[in-house]
């Protein structure tokens, strides 16, 4: 007894790539952005964890998006534009002198210890103008130091404000770990969830 046995390897190549091109690779990309979206929220909750007083613009800072034009199923989940200046030291740590995103022409603006604070710990905006207006004066604190806010008191001088030469910032804001979580922990199921 003879047994043959044909198989039409094209006709198999041509079902098998069609498959891939309309199941497969849509499934990835939706995959993809899934757990991109997942990771923009996991940031987002993180800000609550590593940041003392978010508020809604560092906690709404983050964003993702399709990687278009690219042949691989491929999301970018990044910090937003004009936010990522800020949030950039709280990420990788560094240095902020003069000339920076938020400081002076004369180097970063830090609350002094009598500075009255807004409710996120920060000088309330236009606290240094108001300051100004009610008699408050910039004092040089030493020959050649950048100058100090000051109001004059009966027992000793209240530093409303100081410019620093330079602030550092230690990293603290695992950026990378937080996307790499959200994507181990979403990958298996949201690959499931859309090949199905």
């Amino acid at each position: 007894m003879r047994f043959s046995i044909d198989f039409d390897s094209a006709a198999f190549t041509r079902q098998a790539k069609a498959y891939v091109q309309k199941t497969v690779t849509p499934a990835l990309g939706e995959a993809v952005l899934y757990m991109a979206a997942s990771a923009r929220k996991q940031l987002s909750e993180a800000t609550e964890v590593y940041f003392d007083r978010p508020i809604d613009w560092t906690v709404d800072a983050f964003a993702f998006e399709r990687v278009e034009g690219s042949k691989a199923a491929e999301a970018l989940v990044y910090v937003l534009p004009g936010r990522a200046e800020y949030l950039g030291l709280e990420v990788s740590g560094g240095q902020r002198v003069a000339g920076d995103f938020a400081t002076t022409d004369q180097g970063p603006l830090v609350p002094g210890r009598d500075a009255v604070l807004d409710e996120h710990g920060n000088l309330p905006n236009g606290y240094v103008s108001d300051a100004i207006s009610r008699g408050v004066k910039w004092i040089e604190s030493k020959p050649g130091r950048p100058p100090i806010l000051v109001l004059p008191g009966r027992d000793r001088l209240q530093v409303l404000a100081v410019i620093t030469e330079k602030t550092t910032y230690k990293a603290r804001f695992p950026f990378i770990a937080i996307v790499e979580k959200a994507v181990m922990e979403k990958a298996p199921a949201a690959v499931a969830k859309y090949l199905k």
